[in-house]
């Protein structure tokens, strides 16, 4: 997409959708939000194929910007706000500018992987995924290249979770649903079914991954491995089976991800 062309698709998302108003180019060619004083831009890390490390999908997260300090996750700045109108909002904007900086860098077939809070999910009532939609729509960008990331807790309700997981299919949306333990694991697995179930390998040995990830074979789930950092980490999760994987051993986030993307299309 030209620089013209960009900023054409973003007049019209200002009218269509004044919430996220604040879209804008910034100096690297980068489309960023401004929310409470907080410039948001993106970043993106791959997902791999264990075996062969080639590129399955990528994911996006955002960063805070300011002219004097490094790219910092922005979440915090919300994490203990009242107001779950602004959280949604905020949420809302992010995956617009990650959409926009993705889709727009390279005509690349990766699908992109979104991060979806539990208490956002809990401040929307129903209808999940029809607002975001609606707004792919208007970016010519297909809800079948899209994987909404669920970030459960244990106290989520089970059937909450399955209308919303159903809101987000209706919608054309693939769902990767985050595990918290091999008994959490195993029954978001069973219940809900979801397209990827992703697992933490942060705090596990090789060893006990291993097992975790071996113990999941039957549950006939993608599961996709992340925050792998070593080898040890890495070769545990090739031999037991892992469907993705990503981490530090392979990828840090970096804004250069799209770039390689287009100059490999």
């Amino acid at each position: 997409m030209t620089p013209s062309m960009l900023n054409r698709t973003l007049a019209g998302i200002r009218r269509a959708v004044p919430s996220i108003a604040s879209l804008q180019v910034n100096e690297h060619g980068r489309v960023a939000g401004r929310y409470y004083g907080a410039n948001i831009s993106s970043v993106f890390q791959p997902w791999r194929a264990p075996a062969s490390e080639e590129m399955v999908a990528v994911e996006a997260c955002a960063r805070s910007y300011s002219k004097k300090g490094e790219g910092l996750s922005p979440w915090q700045h919300f994490a203990d706000t009242p107001v779950d109108s602004d959280l949604v909002n905020f949420d809302r904007l992010c995956r617009t500018v990650h959409v926009l900086n993705y889709f727009t860098a390279a005509d690349n077939t990766h699908p992109l992987v979104l991060n979806v809070d539990a208490r956002l999910l809990q401040a929307v009532p129903e209808r999940h995924g029809e607002f975001f939609g609606k707004l792919l729509s208007l970016l010519g960008v297909s809800p079948e290249n899209i994987f909404i990331e669920i970030r459960t807790i244990h106290q989520f309700d089970l059937s909450h979770l399955r209308q919303i997981l159903a809101s987000y299919r209706k919608s054309g949306f693939a769902v990767a649903v985050n595990a918290e333990g091999n008994l959490h694991a195993r029954a978001l697995a069973e219940l809900l079914r979801p397209e990827l179930l992703m697992l933490d390998a942060m705090g596990f040995s090789p060893d006990e991954l291993r097992r975790q990830v071996s113990s999941l074979a039957s549950s006939n789930v993608k599961i996709a491995v992340k925050r792998i950092e070593t080898i040890e980490m890495a070769n545990a999760v090739r031999s037991a089976g892992a469907d993705w994987v990503q981490g530090y051993f392979f990828d840090q986030p970096c804004i250069t991800v799209v770039d390689k993307l287009a100059a490999a299309a």
